[in-house]
C-alpha cells in the first residue's frame, strides 16, 4: 500500500526520481525468475546465458502483450488519455496476454539460437511462477487487482489509503477511487471500506505453484509437462481469485476477460497432458 517507494533527490536540482513499488516488484520478479530458470538450465546442460538473453526478450514481449490486453478490455479508460496506456508503473497488466505473446517470442527465439523449445518452456514456467509471487506484491504495493467488500470482522480484510498529489487533489488509492465513485465513501475518509486482500492470495498461490513445479520438475516424464502444467494448476486458481476481485467488469456469460480465458487454457494444456502421458504408456 505504498506507491512510492522512495524517491531518490538529484544532487543541486529541486528534482527527484520516484522509485515504484509496481515497478520494482516487478524487477524483483524477473530477477528471481531468470535466477531460476537459469538453475534450471545448468541440470538441462544448457548455457545459462542463453536463458538469460531467452528472458529479456520475453520480458519485453510479455510487458507489451499484457499491456495491450489489458488496454484492449478497458479500452473507455484511456479514450479521453490515451498516452496513459503507456503509463505501466501505475499497474494495469493481463497476465494471460503476457504470456501469449512472451511463449510466442520464446519459440522463435529459441528456433533462431539452436534451443529445445519446450525444454525452455519448461524451464520458464518455474521461473515464471516465483516471478509471479513478487508482481503480485507489487500488486498490493500498487493498490490494484484490488478483491471486493468484506465484513469489518473478516479475517483477512485489508483497507487501502487515500491518497492526494502535489496539489491536494484525492488520486488514490484505486480501490479508494472506485469507492468514491460508488458512494460508499466519502472525500474525509481516510481510508477504504475493507476489501479481500486478492494480490496476496495471488502471491501465496503462486508461492506454492513455484514449490509444486520445483519439486516435481525432475520428475517429468517429457518435455513441455511442466510448462503445461503451470497452465492446469494456474488457470483454476486465477478463476477462483477473480470471483473476489473487484476491479473487472464481466464480458461473458458474468465471466471476466481472465476467467474466459482460462477456461480454453485450461483444457487444452490438460488435454496435451493427457495424450502426452497416454503416447508415452502406449509407446
Amino acid at each position: 500500500m505504498q506507491r512510492t517507494l522512495l524517491e531518490i533527490p538529484i544532487p543541486f536540482l529541486d528534482l527527484s526520481i520516484p522509485i515504484y513499488s509496481y515497478g520494482f516488484m516487478m524487477m524483483v520478479g524477473f530477477l528471481f525468475a531468470v535466477l531460476v530458470a537459469r538453475r534450471k538450465a545448468n541440470y538441462e546442460g544448457i548455457d545459462p546465458q542463453l536463458i538469460t538473453d531467452l528472458g529479456i526478450y520475453t520480458l519485453v514481449a510479455g510487458i507489451l502483450g499484457a499491456r495491450l490486453l489489458y488496454v484492449t478490455h478497458h479500452i473507455g479508460d484511456y479514450a479521453g488519455h490515451p498516452l496513459d496506456a503507456f503509463l505501466i508503473h501505475k499497474g494495469g497488466l493481463s497476465f494471460y496476454g503476457g504470456m501469449v505473446v512472451a511463449v510466442i517470442v520464446a519459440v522463435i527465439f529459441c528456433r533462431r539460437r539452436g534451443l529445445p523449445p519446450l525444454k525452455c518452456l519448461d524451464m520458464a514456467a518455474v521461473g515464471l511462477a516465483i516471478g509471479l509471487a513478487f508482481g503480485r506484491i507489487g500488486c498490493f504495493l500498487n493498490g490494484c487487482c484490488y478483491g471486493a467488500r468484506v465484513a469489518d470482522n473478516f479475517l483477512f480484510r485489508v483497507q487501502f489509503l487515500k491518497t492526494k498529489d502535489a496539489l491536494g487533489n484525492v488520486d488514490g488509492s484505486p480501490v479508494f477511487l472506485h469507492q468514491l465513485e460508488e458512494g460508499w465513501v466519502g472525500f474525509a475518509d481516510p481510508v477504504s471500506l475493507p476489501v479481500h486482500p486478492t494480490q496476496l492470495y495471488a502471491a501465496f498461490g503462486a508461492f506454492v505453484l513455484f514449490l509444486v513445479l520445483s519439486n516435481v520438475y525432475a520428475y517429468k516424464k517429457r518435455d513441455g509437462e511442466i510448462f503445461l502444467l503451470f497452465a492446469i494448476l494456474y488457470a483454476p486458481m486465477r478463476f477462483y481469485w477473480e470471483t473476489l476481485r473487484d476491479d473487472s467488469a464481466p464480458v461473458l456469460y458474468g465471466l471476466t476477460v481472465s476467467q474466459v480465458i482460462g477456461i480454453p487454457v485450461f483444457l487444452l494444456a490438460l488435454v496435451a497432458f493427457v495424450y502426452g502421458r497416454w503416447q508415452l504408456n502406449r509407446a
